[in-house]
């Protein structure tokens, strides 16, 4: 029995990059905070990064740190922040996985305490880190 044939209907947890990216867009528009007011907060040169988070096309997200940052700016959990979908076995390989790096501890407790079970588990496929 191949892989496949194995994990024929197995779904995992995958984050929707367009779906997220509009989401991100609505919230920030919804507590009516501007692009140059969450450049202030996140200390960038040019809003640039900011629009490119917003745009479905882009496939751009925050970094999980800056995720955290905007989770907490607009009081949702991460699962409100970020848009799952149920991928096949197929997507437990990522093919352009995120460079992987240091999270803090703060992070981490952050992540456990304001994110589901499926939550994690789409962040550490997306991200190729460990929570």
């Amino acid at each position: 029995m191949d892989k496949k044939q194995r994990f024929a209907g197995f779904t995992v947890p995958i984050i929707d990059v367009a779906e997220t990216s509009k989401n991100l867009k609505d919230i920030r528009e919804k507590q009516n905070i501007s692009i140059s007011e969450l450049q202030q907060i996140f200390n960038m040169q040019n809003p640039q990064s900011i629009y490119t988070w917003e745009n479905p096309e882009s496939k751009y997200l925050p970094c999980i740190d800056n995720f955290v940052t905007l989770s907490k700016l607009y009081k949702v959990s991460m699962d409100e922040l970020i848009i799952l979908k149920e991928g096949n076995s197929d997507s437990l390989s990522i093919s352009d996985p995120k460079p992987a790096y240091g999270l803090s501890e703060d992070t981490i407790n952050y992540l456990n305490n304001n994110s589901s079970k499926l939550m994690i588990i789409a962040l550490r496929n997306y991200f190729a880190i460990s929570i």
